[in-house]
């Protein structure tokens, strides 16, 4: 192997390292990410985790007490609802930081692939979507 393969070999292999660490500290951010949110009236907390799944759900001051039903129910939802919101926000800007990482480029998770041909014809031929067309029956089969 001449120098210049060598070269461009090394630098092949510290980006693949790089763009390695991007995605494992990302994945371990995600492992971790959970979001705690107050309602606006202040009687509910809800915490949920990076899939959306409500790991906890408290009520910081006994507000519950004097509450309907109903206004306690919109609480608990609206607590829900901001701190599901804020995961995915998080979660999103993650994955963008961890995709600059891989591109060196701002929201793109896929490898780069410049000069590769782009694809403008379908990948399956229109025909081919169409049911094959029955034969009648007839002399000669």
């Amino acid at each position: 192997m001449d120098a210049q393969h060598g070269s461009r070999l090394q630098q092949a292999l510290a980006a693949f390292v790089r763009k390695h660490e991007a995605l494992l500290k990302a994945e371990l951010k995600l492992t971790e990410l959970s979001v705690t949110a107050q309602s606006r009236d202040g009687a509910v907390e809800a915490t949920v985790g990076v899939d959306g799944e409500t790991s906890g759900v408290r009520f910081p001051n006994n507000m519950f007490q004097g509450m309907s039903g109903q206004a306690l129910a919109d609480s608990v939802m609206e607590a829900l609802t901001t701190a599901r919101a804020e995961v995915a926000a998080r979660r999103v800007g993650i994955m963008e930081a961890a995709g600059r990482h891989l591109t060196g480029g701002p929201g793109h998770l896929a490898p780069d692939r410049r000069g590769l041909a782009l694809r403008t014809e379908p990948v399956t031929p229109p025909d081919a979507l169409r049911p094959p067309r029955r034969r009648a029956r007839g002399v000669g089969w």
